[in-house]
This record gives structure tokens, C-alpha cells and sequence, in this order.
């Protein structure tokens, strides 16, 4: 097996690096490629890349490590079974380009990025295609994967994962389901990706049936922390929930997120059962009671002047 991780910042090196751990404790032929640039390329080649991690640090030697600068270079050896894409929202409409030359309609595509990004991204893929005068997507699944993960990149080479760590993903496309772009998805994709996971113990795993759903879930903890981390001028996780009104202005944007989520899943047809309950509010206030001093990436794009993924929630 070939997987390409594609955006290897500090989110792309943390899954891409547990799965490259993971298969080669195994012994695993499975390859890991990761796409890197500049500077970080350079170090990383050189030292390979450090994660330190409160689940117990890893490290991929510079002697183990396969990186190319460019997808080109990449797709120049055996096709790849699986792309990991794990680049910033604001850089959504890159993506299609970046990866055609890693995908075939046997290559599954999973995008950990923030956002109600997918049909956007499908539409774009479409597009490219027709650019080269074919239809369709070429692919043969893609998921939407939601981190909710503590990771930040601190150097070239060097990540620190803090907290959490957990990843749910659900199926945009599927070129077995009957209706394109519908969310519909087979048993084959849902176990092709568990598959996938199921070597790396150290990634807390689920499958997400409604992938909608499951955006709305990370956005309970995207829109209340790093809004108010940005609002006030670039504050960290712990300054939020031990101050008691910022605490509770982040509870109130949390129960707001939840109606507007169920708002929009009953308009996509879902029932009931389906609707985020409260106890998500509660869920993702008690992940971030135990995240310490952690930097929102949005919140380090801020102090950076960098584009913000502000209008992908």
C-alpha cells in the first residue's frame, strides 16, 4: 500500500507520521510519502522528522523518511491507494490541482481540513477534469476527516501534539454509491477506511455515517474557541475557560452552533435522531478544560497576519 500525505504541517505530520510508525513496527511494505517544501523539506530530510507527543514521542529517522518537494515528483513511482490531504482551509482551492497527479479512480481521498468544504472541493475536482476534457472525479472515495487534535508545528521537523488526537470521518464520494456527490457511501468504504486506521492504536478512531453531521461536530469547538481566541487578540484555550465570561460566552456561542447545525440537518432531510445534542456542547468543553495553553492555528494565523480560515466554518 501507498499513502501520500499532502499538506504535512503540524496536523499532516502528526497522522501521517502515526501512520508511517504504526505500519513500520509492523514490519508493513506499506509506503508513506509525505509533500513538503522549502525549508522544511530541507531540515526534515536532513534530520527527519520529531514529534513530541503527550501519547508518547516517535520520530521518523531522515533514513526512513520519503518526501518529495513537489506531487509530481511524488506520482513518479507506483500509483497511491490512499491521499491524505491536510492543508489549511484558505487553501481550498489549490487542492484539485495539487493532487491530480497522486489520484487514479483507485486512489481513496481523505481531507483533513476545516470546514463545510466538500462539495466545494468536489465541484473543483469536476472541473479539472473537464479542463482535461474528461468527466467525472478521479477518485475512487473521498472522506471528510475531522481532527480534533492539539498539534502545532514548532520548527522545521519539529511537531508537539499536547492533547487529543481523535479523528472522525464520513464519505463525500463514492464511485460505487448510486447518486454522486451525496454523501452516499458502501460498506467497502467504510471498512476500507477503518482498515486503513486500524494498525495506529494510538489515533482514537470512528467512522462518521453522516458526514455533515460530523463537520458540524468539530465546528461546536471551532466557532466558540477559535473565535474567541481570535476576538480577543490571540488568547490562549486555557485563558477561555477559566475566565468565567469568556467561559460563558463561549458556552453561548456553543448552544447557538448547535441550533444552527440541527437547523441545517433538517433541511438536508435528516431526522431527528441525527441532531446534535447538548451533550456535544458539553463534550467539547470538557476536551478543552484539559487542553492547557493551546494556540487555535487560526489564532497563530491572526498574530501571523496570515490567511484566516474564516469563512470555511
Amino acid at each position: 500500500m501507498r499513502i501520500a500525505v499532502v499538506g504535512a504541517g503540524a496536523v499532516g505530520c502528526y497522522y501521517g507520521g502515526r501512520l508511517h510508525d504504526s505500519y513500520d513496527r509492523l514490519g508493513s511494505e506499506t509506503e508513506v510519502v509525505f509533500h513538503l517544501r522549502g525549508e522544511h523539506y530541507d531540515h526534515c530530510m536532513a534530520n527527519g522528522i520529531d514529534v513530541k507527543s503527550n501519547l508518547g514521542d516517535f520520530r521518523i529517522s531522515a533514513d526512513k523518511l520519503r518526501a518529495c518537494k513537489t506531487t509530481e515528483e511524488m506520482a513518479s513511482g507506483a500509483a497511491f491507494d490512499w491521499v491524505v490531504c491536510c492543508l489549511k482551509s484558505t487553501s481550498l482551492d489549490e487542492v484539485p490541482e495539487l493532487i491530480d497527479p497522486l489520484m487514479s479512480d483507485n486512489t481513496r481521498l481523505l481531507i483533513i481540513m476545516n470546514g463545510l468544504i466538500e462539495e466545494d472541493l468536489i465541484t473543483k475536482m469536476r472541473e479539472r477534469q473537464r479542463s482535461k476534457g474528461l468527466e467525472g472525479v478521479n477518485a475512487k472515495a473521498i472522506y471528510g476527516g475531522m481532527a480534533l487534535i492539539c498539534s502545532n508545528r514548532l520548527s522545521p521537523g519539529q511537531i508537539s501534539h499536547t492533547y487529543g488526537g481523535k479523528l472522525v470521518c464520513g464519505v463525500a464520494y463514492s464511485q460505487d454509491a448510486d447518486d454522486d456527490d451525496s454523501g452516499k457511501w458502501t460498506e467497502l468504504d467504510k471498512s476500507a477506511i477503518l482498515s486503513l486506521f486500524e494498525p495506529v492504536q494510538s489515533v482514537p478512531f470512528e467512522f462518521e455515517p453522516n458526514l455533515r453531521r460530523g463537520r458540524w461536530w468539530k465546528n461546536v469547538w471551532n466557532l466558540p474557541f477559535s473565535g474567541l481566541s481570535c476576538s480577543m487578540g490571540g488568547v490562549t484555550v486555557d485563558k477561555i475557560v477559566t475566565d468565567p465570561s469568556l467561559r460563558s460566552i463561549a458556552y453561548k456561542v456553543i448552544n447557538e452552533t448547535i441550533d444552527i447545525a440541527n437547523a441545517d440537518l433538517k433541511r438536508m432531510g435528516c431526522s431527528e435522531d441525527e441532531f446534535l445534542g447538548k451533550e456535544t456542547g458539553e463534550e467539547m468543553m470538557r476536551h478543552s478544560d484539559n487542553m492547557g495553553a493551546y494556540r487555535p492555528s487560526t489564532m497563530i494565523d491572526l498574530l501571523a497576519r496570515n490567511p484566516m480560515e474564516v469563512r470555511f466554518s
